[in-house]
């Protein structure tokens, strides 16, 4: 088996050296035609790369603050990363708009020899490449028929992305100022409304400050109540020593009778417009209080986050700066970039090469002289029309 091996090889090599002349004329003819071919038929094209990184505020405020510090809650605030705005150049440079402006600047359907813009921007698409780089930074490339030209679509492109990245986050900035004014002009008419209400009820029964008035109340009735008592003690005592007449106990009788007297309102209320309240209205008016006040306490807590926001939102819509930073600007290129001759001429001369080999193998072998198979392909490969 491995005779019948070595004798093919070597029979290849025979055949090899007897047409070795064929084989170099065939070589040296297609690699000179496909050179010139592709030198003089396909057009030269040279890339331009730039690089830019996403601009960063070392000082977060307003609105980037906060959600900075709703970053780590699980509703998609706070995720505005270096990773999505990268996504947000690749959006960028394959939308159609900033395309055809670039087609626009610089005539570039006359370039592609084209009339239809649709075909030239889907042609402008396949030219214009934006990835991350490994130094996690992105980078644009762009391919166009001159050095000189490749380089001024790329500062072109770099303009065009920061203008439109501007853009969009003025108008990003609008509509997030349009509804946190709303919002604002919301809160504002409920503090309001809450905040009358609070001074109703305040007016209506007294109740100023739920905490201190009710530890006030309390303290008021525990002190009547303790000098009631206490002079009540202090009768039953002179009552065994003095005679029922006595001046003394008539003032200490009537003294008892008004503190029983100012208890017993307390507790049912006789009092309700003053600042003691009554005992038995205490619990509810201490929880419509509670209420009232808590009320104007959230809106008014909840217009403290909105009015930074607010505020930031105001001077988002107006800032115009450039949110791209270039680490890299393009150069024309030395070199061209498309189409590699050489390789595609070694390809093509390669492969007429193999095609030449099997056409002098068919020649040279007896045995295929003589196969059918091969007598069809060699009698019918210039035919157009099948053989019966």
């Amino acid at each position: 088996m491995a005779d019948t091996r070595d004798s093919s090889f070597l029979d290849y090599m025979v055949l090899l050296v007897k047409w070795k002349r064929l084989f170099i004329i065939v070589a040296i003819a297609l690699f000179t035609v496909s050179y010139l071919g592709i030198y003089f038929f396909i057009d030269e094209e040279y890339e331009s790369s730039a690089t830019i990184l996403p601009s960063e505020d070392k000082q977060l405020t307003g609105v980037s603050a906060i959600m900075k510090n709703l970053s780590n809650l699980p509703i998609g605030l706070g995720t505005n990363t270096k990773t999505a705005d990268m996504d947000l150049y690749t959006t960028v440079l394959s939308s159609r708009p900033f395309l055809e402006q670039i087609i626009t600047k610089f005539d570039l359907m006359k370039d592609y020899k084209l009339v239809s813009m649709e075909k030239a921007v889907k042609t402008l698409r396949k030219q214009i490449k934006g990835k991350v780089n490994d130094e996690s930074a992105y980078e644009i490339t762009v391919r166009a028929g001159s050095a000189q030209k490749a380089a001024d679509i790329t500062n072109y492109v770099l303009e065009v992305l920061n203008k439109t990245i501007v853009e969009l986050n003025v108008a990003k900035s609008r509509n997030n100022r349009i509804f946190l004014e709303d919002r604002y002009n919301e809160m504002t008419a409920n503090l309001r409304l809450a905040e009358d209400s609070l001074q109703y009820y305040q007016e209506k029964t007294g109740m100023f400050e739920a905490k201190e008035q009710v530890k006030l109340i309390i303290t008021t009735y525990s002190t009547i109540e303790a000098e009631l008592i206490s002079k009540q003690i202090e009768l039953s005592i002179l009552e065994n020593t003095l005679s029922k007449e006595s001046p003394q106990l008539e003032t200490l009788r009537m003294q008892v009778k008004e503190y029983a007297q100012k208890l017993d309102e307390m507790k049912k209320g006789g009092q309700s417009n003053g600042i003691i309240l009554g005992l038995e209205s205490l619990p509810l008016a201490a929880k419509q209080y509670i209420r009232h006040f808590r009320d104007v306490e959230i809106y008014s807590k909840i217009l403290e986050f909105l009015i930074p926001m607010y505020e930031q939102a105001r001077f988002d819509e107006q800032k115009n700066v450039p949110v791209v930073q270039v680490v890299e600007y393009p150069v024309p290129a030395e070199k061209k970039a498309y189409p590699p001759r050489m390789i595609f001429s070694l390809i093509i001369t390669f492969g007429g090469l193999l095609i030449t080999f099997f056409y002098v193998l068919m020649n040279e072998n007896d045995n295929w002289k003589k196969d059918e198979k091969i007598i069809f392909i060699r009698e019918n490969i210039k035919k157009w029309k099948r053989s019966r």
